[in-house]
């Protein structure tokens, strides 16, 4: 019977012992709190939304699936961050090259419907034509510029001021350059 007691009474000591092992609600609030303001990819009213969430919740574990749905949220803007400057920076390039390409050009028309019309591109960002109106490329803007636009599946945009008209451009390897819009209309590139 005594070995019985001194055991049940270990126990009770070591179960009082345990009790005050690991953090209090309070603890992992504070905790929680932190990690949300190291959360930089949140926006601050959804930083606020989640910490509203950590001050109501009840208990550790509904603290713990807040702040790891809050993680999980951060990780995924976070990712979709990196993509879009990825995706910014790449536009950048081929907007780059693509003006390096036409700057300062006059674009010979080669196509039937092209024929005998110069398009000039100039380096101030200006543009010029010899023959307007026609049914080749009519811009309707004093001023171009190249853009990167999701229709045209990463292809640069010739685009002219006040023009709705847009342009998918190609840049041949033979010394001439496609544009595409409703037919595509394909230009010898002289300097």
């Amino acid at each position: 019977m005594k070995k019985l007691s001194i055991a049940v009474s270990t126990m009770a000591c070591a179960a009082l012992v345990l009790s005050g092992c690991g953090n209090s609600v309070s603890d992992d609030r504070a905790e929680a709190y932190a990690s949300l303001s190291s959360m930089t990819s949140l926006s601050s009213s959804q930083a606020q939304e989640y910490k509203q969430r950590l001050t109501v919740a009840p208990d550790s574990a509904a603290i713990k699936s807040v702040l790891a749905e809050a993680k999980a949220f951060n990780e995924k803007r976070r990712a979709g961050d990196a993509t879009a400057a990825a995706k910014e920076a790449a536009d950048g390039k081929i907007i780059k090259k693509t003006e390096a390409a036409l700057s300062g050009t006059k674009l010979v028309g080669l196509s039937d419907d092209c024929k005998g019309i110069t398009l000039a591109l100039n380096a101030d960002k200006t543009v010029e034509i010899n023959v307007s109106p026609n049914r080749c490329v009519d811009p309707n803007g004093k001023n171009w510029e190249i853009t990167v636009e999701e229709w045209a599946k990463g292809k640069p945009v010739l685009r002219f001021s006040n023009d709705p008209v847009a342009y998918s451009v190609t840049i041949n390897g033979d010394g001439t350059v496609s544009l595409e819009n409703s037919g595509v209309y394909k230009f010898t590139i002289t300097k």
